[in-house]
């Protein structure tokens, strides 16, 4: 099945043009910076990619998401959106591969705190905190386990402009300069400024 019926089975509607561009673009091995206004369906625009390479064992994919968001409330509600449409029994008898993907991790609901399901939801400073090896939901004795969990994951970084540039945007555009040969990246935001779009372009080769 072609990426363009896949998104059309899964949400009932069409994909945009833009869509299908940035899952051409993950899916041949590059990273994306994505700018589109809030509810323009960035979320699925980032989470297909994945869902397609794993239903059709794409090997070449990372076998990982780490899908990351600035706020609890904001990780909540898209994990329970994509959670709801993924558990849907049409869905659940036409993709099999696609059952018990999904989990959470943010402080209050902390169902994964070893970052192991394949398709994670999570707030910026668990992913932070697990590549810095200061785990918030571990031990000391446990710090340096989660650190690679990221390794060779798919990275997304959504509302990317809602960090804070001099802390938490800095420290992931740090990780990213670290990490973008070992992973496949996608950062999306709504407004962040054009300039700073092209900087990260330019310096981490997006």
């Amino acid at each position: 099945m072609q990426i363009r019926e896949f998104y059309k089975s899964i949400t009932d509607f069409a994909p945009y043009q833009y869509q299908l561009k940035v899952a051409e673009l993950l899916l041949s091995g590059e990273n994306v910076i994505l700018s589109v206004p809030t509810g323009a369906g960035k979320t699925w625009a980032s989470v297909m990619p994945f869902l397609y390479a794993k239903q059709n064992e794409l090997t070449d994919f990372p076998q990982k998401m780490i899908y990351s968001l600035p706020l609890r409330t904001l990780t909540n509600s898209i994990f329970s959106d994509i959670n709801e449409t993924l558990k849907k029994e049409h869905i659940q008898r036409l993709y099999p591969k696609l059952n018990e993907l999904t989990s959470r991790q943010t402080g209050e609901y902390s169902e994964d705190p070893f970052f192991e399901k394949e398709m994670m939801f999570t707030t910026i400073d668990q992913t932070l905190s697990n590549f810095l090896c200061f785990p918030l939901a571990l031990s000391q004795r446990q710090a340096n386990i989660n650190a690679g969990s990221l390794v060779g994951s798919y990275l997304v970084f959504d509302e990317f402009h809602l960090l804070d540039p001099k802390l938490s945007m800095a420290t992931t555009l740090g990780m990213i300069r670290m990490l973008k040969n070992l992973c496949r990246v996608c950062i999306m935001t709504a407004t962040l400024t054009n300039d700073y779009i092209q900087f990260i372009k330019k310096d981490f080769n997006f």
